[in-house]
């Protein structure tokens, strides 16, 4: 059967039909074509020869269409006058409440002159005649101020209990001084002794001395034999002082990783002092702590009889005039030092005096404490060994974060398909702190204090933290601490490093693989080697008894049949023996046949030995 086409006329008119600025400039098979393209877009699948079908099929489309536009723009048009309409109601209410903010006002106003009105005409205030008193007036007005001076001294007697109360809350509650951050740097403390004390200039006196002299002096020869000796503390092939029994090390309990002392006649020296040691240390970022070493005087007796005497005092010893230490970053550092150590100064020869017979009266020395910080600003070395093992996971951030970001391990641990970033990790960590403190965090954060905060840590995360450090001799790790919470089962594993200076936490992935042990599930103490062939029936043996004791470890005593006192300073003497005080015990049964009329067994014993220490 042969199947008609439509006509080309009635192409066109379908294709126009469907679109008004459809281009008709094509050949008649291209027309056909389009015409199938558009019967399949709008789903017509009938017979196409069918000119009125494919009319109504094309008609309703473009009806649809139609409907859909006029909808579209009626939608529009409906926003636009909801959106008109919001803002003349939101105009209304604002103007009704401002007409009744305004209301308020009057009624205030009004109010107000009403009471005006009848302060004017209290009746109290007319004497018998009606007339206004001034006398009562000021009576009146004098009560009412002692009143109200009244009231604002009890005010300021409740804050200021208050404010007291406060201060010895604070007080008694206040964190225990971290020896760590003893050095931490001090700017704000420059800043503001620059500022408090900046009105002092020092004075050089024109002496021919070799040291500064922030005063006179009362006897010039006894002051050159001291100064001569202290001068000669100086060690100048080494550029080093000369110690005899100082510890190094015992300064504010951190070790300084350089030391610069130095002979100092003027300011211009010590500037100069000042300038090499960061020329020497400007390739590191160090702290900076500097004291003076200095000659005393000291007078006894009265004015008919003063005895005179002179020593000097080293900056390793004076150890009550350490200067605050600074972060040296750049050369303004050094600058601001320079205008901190030049008020010094001058401060020093405002108060010489160091009590009422001593007084400082020259400044001959000055030693530069550099503290350098560690390499990679948050990683410490000795953490390299630790961090090429498998079973422990660290993430490298330069503020004092690592707890927290080794507990991201415990929230988004590691899989196969997925490895997170140290990036993500941080910004967990950054999550978790709040979560955990309630503040956001810092970066002047000081790290995670074990004393006082593990115990809200565990409790609000619910989750057992176990602690392991390492031990160099023989290399090994071990379990050092444990904080439980009952009822939980998440388990958190740290290695804590402490290399004396700084200390840093990582992760442990696998416990047993690192220490070579495998502990107890329940009470987390007990450790069993991984190597021993009885393994899995000593755990079990074990395991049962921590489930008898709730984990506890139970140790029992097992004493003797007969009690033998451990004396032995006094078993080995007879003398001492003999002394023993003894009771006697009468007719004990001894098995069944057998019953011993009298014995002598140990009661009390007293004595008092002396030790060799």
């Amino acid at each position: 059967m042969t199947r008609t086409k439509i006509s080309i006329e009635d192409v066109n008119r379908l294709l126009q039909l469907y679109d008004p600025n459809a281009n008709l400039n094509v050949n008649d098979q291209q027309k056909r074509s389009n015409l199938s393209s558009i019967l399949s877009k709008i789903g017509f699948y009938g017979q196409r020869n069918n000119v009125k079908a494919v009319e109504q099929a094309i008609n309703a489309v473009v009806s649809r269409n139609i409907y859909m536009n006029q909808s579209k723009a009626a939608t529009v048009i409906q926003n636009r006058v909801r959106k008109w309409f919001n803002q003349r109601e939101y105009q209304r209410l604002t103007r009704e409440q401002q007409l009744q903010r305004e209301q308020e006002q009057l009624q205030k106003q009004r109010e107000l002159d009403i009471k005006e009105l009848k302060e004017e005409f209290d009746p109290e205030l007319l004497d018998e005649e009606g007339i206004f008193d001034p006398e009562r007036y000021r009576q009146q007005q004098h009560q009412l101020r002692a009143q109200e001076i009244e009231e604002r001294r009890r005010k300021q007697d409740e804050d200021r209990q208050a404010s007291q109360a406060q201060l010895l809350d604070e007080f008694h509650n206040a964190e225990d001084m971290n020896i760590d951050i003893l050095f931490e740097t001090d700017q704000q403390e420059i800043s503001d002794y620059i500022r408090t004390h900046e009105k002092y200039v020092y004075h050089h006196l024109n002496t021919d001395n070799d040291v500064i002299m922030p005063c006179d002096v009362s006897n010039q020869d006894q002051f050159n034999r001291i100064k001569n000796l202290a001068l000669n503390r100086y060690n100048k092939e080494t550029s080093t002082l000369s110690y005899k029994s100082y510890n190094q090390s015992s300064i504010n309990q951190v070790k300084p990783t350089k030391q610069y002392y130095i002979n100092i006649a003027s300011q211009a020296d010590l500037y100069k002092h000042l300038d090499s040691v960061y020329n020497k240390e400007k390739g590191n970022v160090f702290k900076l702590a500097v004291d003076f070493g200095v000659l005393i005087e000291r007078t006894d007796g009265n004015n008919e009889d003063q005895t005179i005497k002179y020593k000097y005092m080293l900056p390793v010893d004076a150890s009550s005039e350490r200067r605050a230490p600074l972060e040296i970053r750049s050369r303004d550092n050094i600058n601001m030092y320079k205008q901190y150590l030049r008020t010094v100064i001058g401060s020093m020869q405002e108060r010489t005096n160091t009590d009422t017979h001593e007084k400082i009266i020259s400044i001959f020395s000055v030693m530069l404490f550099v503290f350098r910080y560690p390499l990679a600003g948050a990683a410490i070395p000795s953490l390299k060994q630790h961090i090429k093992r498998k079973e422990i996971y660290y993430v490298d951030y330069k503020v004092n974060l690592c707890f927290w970001t080794t507990y991201s391990f415990i929230t988004m641990p590691n899989s196969k398909d997925k490895r997170w970033k140290d990036c993500s990790r941080i910004a967990e960590a950054k999550r978790i702190f709040s979560r955990v403190t309630g503040v956001e965090f810092r970066d002047n954060y000081q790290g995670f204090d074990f004393v006082g905060d593990i115990d809200n840590f565990i409790n609000k995360e619910q989750v057992n933290v176990h602690i392991y450090t390492y031990e160099s001799d023989p290399p090994h790790y071990e379990l050092t601490q444990n904080y439980l919470v009952n009822g939980s089962d998440k388990q958190f594993h740290i290695l804590f490093i402490n290399d004396g200076i700084n200390a840093h936490i990582m992760y442990i992935s696998d416990v047993e693989a690192l220490t070579g042990f495998r502990y107890c599930n329940i009470c987390h103490k007990q450790a069993f080697r991984i190597g021993d062939k009885n393994l899995q029936q000593s755990m079990r043996n074990h395991m049962k008894k921590c489930q008898k004791n709730d984990g506890k470890i139970v140790k029992k005593v097992i004493l003797e049949k007969f009690a033998k006192p451990f004396v032995p300073h006094i078993l080995s003497n007879k003398t001492y023996k003999y002394l023993l005080a003894n009771k006697k015990k009468v007719n004990e049964k001894f098995g069944d046949s057998s019953q011993v009329t009298a014995t002598l067994i140990p009661y009390a014993i007293a004595s008092t030995v002396k030790l060799a220490s």
